[in-house]
């Protein structure tokens, strides 16, 4: 069969959109078997992967979207016939810099964009995970900010159209490539964050801001994470224009450079990005600073090009984790997802990983957001047991409390085990209304977000 579905796809493609057979192993979607796709394909145009898609969808095939690769066990192990990359769609089609706007192939990464609007002077505040190497359609297939979204929001803040081809091989373009308000439903936010399970992004229009002049992180370190909360919460609640308000344990990350500006090694840290015109810049830091002047003991500057650097490195901080998981509940109750996560550090102590080898916490403050990351999970058989049973309670107490508990990333059989997603609630015969209008055969994104 899966030498069926390569020769078959051969026919319909252009000899340089089939990634060759030796390459297959880079875009694994799970272990075994089961997570080595039949084939790889990387369009260069839309009517090709309509093309293909409309075949899939008559022939039964199970497609995953894929953008650069970065992100393939994301959302739990798919068992998938064929991998559809965005990765040879880079082109920037429009780019107005006096309308603050671009479009371009949803392959193109964010180091590519860079390179297309810093001349200019400009750029777009999205720092999901992965960072600079990730695609463009990736980020808003996943919907997912990072720290920037305290002041800048998420992918779906900053869309202003893009094309999907719909699992039956429909090419649909929505939205526009201007900022203003339209009236109707928003299909286009409704594709943001939809995980590849309605349709392949193939372009994208979103607009773009003015490269900050001047920029200063301010750190506060401390020696729990309970000492800091409240000044963390006070931060996020200010009325101060702060970029971002993040909570790390530890605060020292490996490739920072943190030690080489004098920061402390380890140890929870109040991480506080003040971005703006050198006025505005210097008004926040005074500001923060006579705020907290009576509640910390070490205040670390970061300025420039140092504090770049620094929070590019923050955007890796999930990789190389066996286990990533995002906890949710309302801002203000961040305590009580800290209170949570200790759950699963003490799973960590008992297991029997390498030393040093411990979890890792990043909050997005002002969104309610606890990032955690396991470096290390126990092998061999019965190991993942009482990670796949805490997991489980862990879901059901954040759902009960109206938030949510999703495995960005893990291993197979304990992502098969608990799920990446917890119970869609009321609103899963409106997902899968919407998922058979898109996609009627089924074929996209299996399992993404429980359908």
């Amino acid at each position: 069969m899966r030498h069926q579905i390569r020769s078959l796809l051969g026919t319909m493609v252009a000899p340089e959109a089939l990634v060759p057979d030796g390459e297959l192993e880079c875009w694994r979607t799970g272990q075994g078997q089961q997570g080595l796709p039949a084939a790889v394909l990387a369009p260069s145009t839309e009517e090709e992967l309509a093309r293909v898609l409309a075949r899939a969808s008559e022939e039964g095939w199970r497609v995953l979207p894929a953008g650069l690769g970065r992100w393939l066990e994301g959302g739990g192990p798919s068992d998938v016939s064929v991998v559809v990359s965005t990765r040879r769609m880079q082109e920037v089609h429009e780019y107005e810099p006096a309308n603050l706007t671009f479009t371009a192939g949803a392959g193109l990464s964010f180091s590519g964009l860079r390179k297309t609007t810093e001349p200019h002077g400009q750029w777009l505040p999205l720092d999901p995970p992965g960072g600079l190497v990730g695609s463009l359609g990736a980020a808003v297939a996943l919907g997912i900010g990072g720290p920037l979204r305290h002041l800048y929001g998420t992918p779906r803040d900053h869309v202003l159209g893009l094309t999907l081809v719909a699992g039956d091989g429909r090419i649909l373009r929505w939205g526009g490539r201007v900022v203003k308000n339209v009236a109707g439903f928003d299909v286009t936010r409704l594709s943001v964050g939809s995980w590849g399970s309605l349709g392949v992004v193939t372009s994208i229009s979103a607009r773009l801001f003015p490269i900050p002049e001047a920029e200063v992180t301010l750190i506060i370190q401390g020696g729990k994470v309970s000492v800091l909360l409240p000044l963390a919460r006070a931060m996020a609640l200010s009325s101060l224009p702060l970029a971002a308000v993040e909570l790390l344990d530890p605060l020292e990350l490996k490739g920072s450079g943190l030690a080489e500006v004098g920061a402390e090694p380890a140890g929870p840290g109040l991480v506080l990005r003040l971005l703006g015109s050198h006025a505005q810049v210097e008004e926040m830091e005074a500001r923060v600073r006579s705020d907290l002047s009576h509640e910390v003991g070490s205040l670390q500057r970061l300025e420039g090009e140092t504090s770049r650097a620094f929070h590019e490195t923050l955007n890796g901080w999930e990789e190389g984790a066996d286990l990533v998981a995002r906890l949710c509940l309302l801002p203000s109750e961040l305590g009580t997802l800290l209170d949570e996560a200790e759950e699963v550090r003490d799973l960590v102590s008992k297991a029997s990983s390498p030393p040093g080898a411990g979890m890792r916490l990043s909050a997005h403050v002002g969104a309610g957001v606890l990032r955690v990351a396991v470096p290390k999970l126990p092998e061999g058989d019965g190991g993942l047991d009482p990670w796949v049973s805490s997991l489980r309670s862990l879901r059901a107490r954040l759902e009960e409390r109206g938030g949510s508990l999703t495995l960005s990333s893990g291993p197979s059989a304990l992502l098969r085990e608990v799920g990446a997603w917890g119970a869609a609630g009321e609103e899963k015969a409106l997902m899968a209304g919407l998922k058979a209008e898109f996609d009627p055969q089924g074929i996209l994104a299996p399992g993404r977000l429980g359908l």
